[in-house]
């Protein structure tokens, strides 16, 4: 079982000089962080690393879909076919970002925050580009789990990104939550001692 812990990662092939890491989950917030951090890079001329973590699929079951054809695909095969689909249909959208193609790309197995962190670390990153929310996090949520631990133990600057759909609740979820604070706000005037103002009686002669 993977823990959060820092242990050493062996990473193949040459260091980059202060290289631009992007964390990438394939979420529409991975998306805009990836965006974001390819105008970075060609306005500073640095490097991209793109790094997705294979992790544990104890922890996020569901998330690596093989291919029908091959049940027995290895997680990190599935996330090389997800990251190139990925970047294909980011590249068909935005055919004029060149520095995808120049992106070096990198599958490093544990729990992604700790591993973006000591990958970051190990190939001299200038910062950490993230997305806000990944696909496992609640809709809700403004800061996803993973950002939120990264942005902790990282000792450079970390970028999170949303998208433009980020915190874009479905009609049940948000009727859900619309119940749940009218009914946390009765409680918090009650226990202010704050009395219920009656309905409203628009156009009612008095």
């Amino acid at each position: 079982m993977m823990t959060d812990t820092a242990n050493t990662v062996l990473l193949t092939g040459p260091e980059q000089d202060q290289c631009v890491l992007v964390a990438i989950d394939f979420s529409e917030d991975s998306k805009a962080a990836l965006l974001w951090a390819c105008d970075f890079a060609e306005c500073n001329s640095v490097p991209l690393i793109l790094l997705h973590v294979v992790h544990d699929l104890a922890s996020h079951p569901g998330f690596y879909h093989p291919e029908k054809s091959d049940h027995l695909e290895s997680m990190q095969d599935v996330a090389e076919s997800m990251m190139a689909q990925f970047l294909a249909r980011l590249k068909t959208d935005h055919p004029e970002l060149c520095s995808i193609d120049e992106a070096d790309l990198r599958f490093i197995p544990g729990l992604p925050p700790t591993r973006i962190v000591e990958v970051a670390g190990l190939l001299n990153s200038r910062l950490i580009v993230i997305g806000s929310r990944g696909l496992t996090g609640p809709p809700h949520k403004q800061l996803g789990s993973v950002a939120h631990r990264v942005v902790e133990l990282s000792a450079i600057p970390v970028v999170v990104i949303k998208s433009e759909t980020h915190g874009v609740l479905k009609k049940k979820e948000r009727k859900r939550l619309e119940k749940r604070h009218k009914k946390d706000r009765k409680k918090l005037k009650d226990l202010l001692g704050i009395s219920h103002k009656p309905e409203s009686m628009d156009g009612v002669d008095g």
